[in-house]
């Protein structure tokens, strides 16, 4: 007898229907993680919640889990198939070919082309496969195994002479995306590891950061190539959308979380309550590496989807620094205790390092000058309006009379006095000091002022293209309309 699940309780159907109600309202050009994003930080849960976990999600999970593990095993054979025809006709040229010089010929162009590319590249998952400290990890043999499927589909599109069609777009783009999880599950341990005295860490997380780098630039190569014959915009985007949700979601939201916690483990090991001989060591700087190596080939490769994904690194950003100027945080400052006093050096060392992801977020590449798209304005204005108003409460805070002035005022007679007020320095008596130092205040402005310049420049270029390029934009996406 078939078993019938419960009906959903009169809870349940509340928070489907605050869902359903949420989706209704979602701007049709925001992505949905930054909606949620901002959903989140517009209404913070008040409690913990605790739900009873039944069989039917550990049914649900492991179905799914089996359902990802058959996709992979069907793209893994889709890739060899992909691979296979050049071999195949190489085979056969071989054999009606009877000369060995003509063999000879042919052999020396193509192999010495691909093959230094792929040898580098597993070298460094050999070397990385091969730690000690990875051994008690079950994720490294599924980090080689996907990055050799993933260099195996490269180095067969690279080699195809037939353009790139929108199933290998699918195909590469699924591809990254797996490949993503794996080196997040070699990244997240490193970045929860109580033990920082372990130096090996170092040269793995600078690895990581090779291999992101080269993982990227190698997709945006063909997710991002213009086709020669018109496609589906819609297919194009969501696939990079794809692409970079699994990006935030498994790499960079993880790593900018992690700058707080890290500080905190450091000093709590430099400065220890026992004297102590072993030195701890330091990850900040690689971790914050291996942001920019990921972030590098995006920022400085021309696209329209750079304005929403900067914009939500920098949402994600500007929360963390909202945590470490929180009440709480601010009360804790006031007591000498020895876990106090750490805990000021480490929010300052925190701020720096989200400070620094904040200006390579607000820095515009030259690439993005020269290809900027009128679409680029219009997606990231609700995030635009969410970064400006976190700004404001943030220099709010580190004053000692609170900021009532706010962004969204528009019928203030003063608004651009008041403004350029609040994104003062200011006189240092203003500043309070239970929240942060000078030397922390300046730099919070100094990401407030990259932030409108670069808005600047964006909405400037932006006015420039739409006069001579919007007309051109808007018949790439519509039918040919009739001439006049």
């Amino acid at each position: 007898m078939p078993m019938t699940s419960p009906p959903p309780s009169e809870a349940d159907r509340l928070r489907i229907a605050i869902a359903l109600t949420a989706l209704k309202f979602k701007p049709a050009d925001e992505s949905c993680p930054s909606y949620v994003l901002y959903l989140r930080n517009k209404f913070p849960p008040s409690a913990p919640s605790f739900q009873d976990e039944g069989p039917w999600k550990t049914r649900a999970l492991a179905l799914e889990k089996e359902v990802a593990d058959l996709k992979a095993k069907y793209e893994e054979e889709q890739i060899k198939n992909l691979a296979a025809p050049p071999s195949a006709l190489s085979d056969a040229a071989s054999n009606n070919s009877q000369p060995v010089k003509r063999k000879a010929k042919k052999k020396a162009p193509e192999k010495l082309v691909e093959a230094p590319r792929k040898m580098n590249l597993e070298t460094l998952l050999e070397d990385l496969h091969g730690r000690m400290e990875l051994a008690s990890l079950p994720t490294s043999t599924s980090l080689f195994a996907n990055l050799s499927v993933f260099q195996q589909l490269i180095s067969a599109l690279s080699s195809s002479e037939v353009p790139v069609t929108a199933a290998q777009r699918s195909l590469l783009s699924s591809t990254a995306v797996r490949t993503f999880t794996s080196i997040a599950n070699v990244l997240h341990p490193i970045l929860r590891y109580t033990d920082i005295t372990v130096t090996t860490q170092l040269q793995t997380l600078q690895t990581l950061a090779t291999l992101l780098q080269h993982l990227i630039s190698s997709s945006l190569a063909f997710l991002l190539r213009k086709p020669k014959r018109a496609t589906n915009q819609t297919t194009v985007s969501g696939l990079m959308n794809r692409f970079l949700d699994a990006l935030l979601t498994s790499i960079f939201n993880p790593i900018i979380e992690s700058f707080s916690p890290l500080s905190c483990r450091f000093l709590t090991f430099l400065f220890p309550a026992k004297s102590s001989s072993t030195l701890p060591v330091d990850l900040r700087p690689d971790v914050l590496h291996i942001l920019q190596s990921a972030l590098s080939p995006l920022l400085y490769t021309a696209s329209i989807f750079e304005a929403n994904l900067r914009a939500t690194i920098a949402l994600t950003a500007l929360r963390e620094l909202e945590k470490l100027f929180s009440p709480q945080q601010a009360k804790d400052g006031h007591s000498r205790t020895r876990e106090s006093r750490i805990g000021v050096l480490a929010r300052k060392d925190a701020l720096w390092y989200l400070c620094s992801v904040l200006h390579v977020v607000f820095t515009l590449s030259s690439a993005e000058n020269s290809t900027l798209s009128s679409n680029s304005l219009t997606t990231s204005a609700v995030s635009e309006r969410n970064i400006a108003e976190s700004l404001s409460r943030i220099i709010g805070r580190c004053r000692k009379i609170p900021n009532s002035t706010s962004v969204d005022e528009t019928s203030s007679p003063n608004q651009d006095h008041d403004r350029e007020r609040m994104f003062s320095a200011g006189d240092p008596d203003e500043i309070n000091l239970d929240v942060v130092d000078e030397v922390g205040f300046q730099m919070i402005l100094s990401v407030a002022e990259k932030y409108w310049r670069w808005i600047g420049d964006v909405q400037q270029e932006q006015l420039f293209l739409a006069k001579d390029f919007q007309q051109p934009e808007l018949e790439e996406n519509v039918l040919p309309s009739a001439p006049e």
